[in-house]
């Protein structure tokens, strides 16, 4: 695997598979009796556009079905590396999570305002419980919530790039690899 010179690998393919397996057999274990409790499959929305591919390869992992959904967030700008946007957009595509379990997932938790937002979104709309997920967490002094259950958390402050996360400068959203951009 070759990167570009300006990223360092954090987590290549083998680690981010063994994080997979790890946060499957937890969320199996959440998910087993939602259908139970609310008469509905455990409802997994996930947070496009960098979500996807985690949502994809995370839900393939796991044992049981649940039922799979999308909103569309914005939060940060899309020429700038970590420039986040004054005001968060999320188009809800629809979604009628009334009296339903949710697990939440985003590739990452970076300041956790998305989370956040979504996860207050559902709650208003009468969920039963909402859970979260993301493949990154970024350890920040400044975040306003965290994700349930992560694969990887980075403690610097750094842009994180690969696996849905968008490097403005090269791309790099459709990897098996997560790096931080050097010297920013």
């Amino acid at each position: 695997m070759s990167l570009p010179e300006h990223l360092e690998l954090l987590h290549d393919a083998d680690e981010m598979e063994e994080a997979l397996v790890r946060m499957a057999a937890t969320i199996d274990a959440w998910s087993e009796g939602a259908e139970a409790r609310t008469g509905k499959m455990l409802l997994a929305l996930c947070v496009l556009r960098g979500g996807v591919f985690f949502f994809s390869d995370l839900l393939l992992h796991m044992k049981y079905s649940i039922e799979p959904a999308f909103c569309r967030a914005f939060a940060y700008a899309k020429t700038k590396n970590g420039e986040p946007l004054d005001k968060m957009f999320v188009d809800w595509q629809g979604l009628d999570p009334v009296g339903r379990e949710v697990l939440l997932v985003d590739n990452i938790c970076d300041s956790g305002r998305t989370l956040l937002h979504v996860d207050r979104w559902l709650r208003m709309q009468g969920v039963r419980r909402v859970r979260s997920v993301t493949m990154m967490h970024r350890l920040r002094d400044d975040a306003v919530t965290s994700p349930d259950l992560t694969g990887f958390t980075y403690p610097g402050d750094e842009w994180l790039v690969g696996y849905g996360m968008r490097d403005a400068n090269a791309g790099s959203m459709n990897t098996r690899w997560i790096a931080r951009v050097k010297n920013q």
